[in-house]
């Protein structure tokens, strides 16, 4: 297996995996989306709410707003945790919310007892208050995975595609219908010829060979390299999802095992 990096930012990354079957690439693309453990809002108790949306819909808002912890691990999943699930500094972070209109709601007006626990992003809008109204609630956020849930899903964007084996000929004549086709603009004209300037680029939709009279374009995927590429939500760096994906993927396959070797 090779391993590429093409882009990293702290909410996307991108890169080029060879030797691996498209199950692998899948795996972790999957991984990233439903078994990366984060923090968000599990239960809410709503004391005053008379702004213009019911309750249901302020619960919905509150629990899809990512959160960020400065370290993840020193939270436990619930049912893994000491206490049993039952509730416990370990397994949760209570949070209180109060606010009096006039004015808009933001994410960043939730206040967590664990100062290291913080919504990802400040200014996401929860509701607008008028004169008077007031929005007063408490409750507390766990850590779970993306198949409990979407609200702890971290990855969002999460795609792979193979990469693209792209050829010209000596039987281009430059005409530069290829490049007129390309929604890409990765095809280029030099010295008479069509020329691929970032094949990486491709989404293999083969425009290019439609419009070539002369047939000298020749475009296919390698069946064993992929790129890959995985966007956050914002609770948890990039990077880091991508390795605790891989890791829990050797975690499952190592469980597997074992229990394989007790049957035989």
């Amino acid at each position: 297996m090779k391993f590429e990096l093409l882009e990293l930012r702290e909410d996307r990354i991108r890169y080029l995996l060879s030797g691996v079957t498209a199950a692998f690439a899948n795996g972790i693309r999957r991984a990233c989306m439903s078994e990366v453990p984060v923090l968000a809002i599990d239960e809410i108790n709503l004391y005053d709410n008379t702004s213009v949306l019911f309750d249901e819909q302020l619960s919905l808002r509150i629990g899809e707003i990512p959160l960020r912890a400065e370290d993840l691990d020193v939270f436990s999943q619930p049912e893994e945790c000491q206490c049993g699930g039952t509730g416990c500094p370990g397994c949760r972070v209570d949070f209180m919310l109060s606010k009096e209109g006039p004015g808009m709601v933001y994410s960043e007006d939730i206040q967590f007892t664990d100062p290291g626990v913080k919504s990802a992003f400040k200014k996401i809008p929860i509701v607008i208050l008028g004169d008077g109204e007031k929005l007063v609630m408490e409750g507390f956020a766990t850590k779970r995975v993306g198949k409990d849930h979407t609200k702890w899903q971290a990855g969002t964007l999460c795609g792979y595609k193979n990469q693209p084996s792209f050829a010209i000929s000596e039987a281009c004549d430059g005409c530069g219908k290829c490049v007129e086709v390309c929604p890409r603009n990765i095809l280029v004209i030099e010295e008479g010829r069509a020329k691929a300037t970032n094949i990486l680029e491709c989404s293999l939709c083969k425009l290019c060979i439609g419009a070539c009279e002369a047939a000298a374009i020749t475009l296919s995927p390698v069946l064993d390299s992929f790129v890959v590429s995985i966007e956050g939500s914002g609770c948890i760096v990039a990077k880091d999802m991508v390795a605790k994906a891989a890791s829990e993927i050797r975690k499952r396959a190592l469980d597997l095992d074992a229990k394989l070797a007790e049957l035989s």
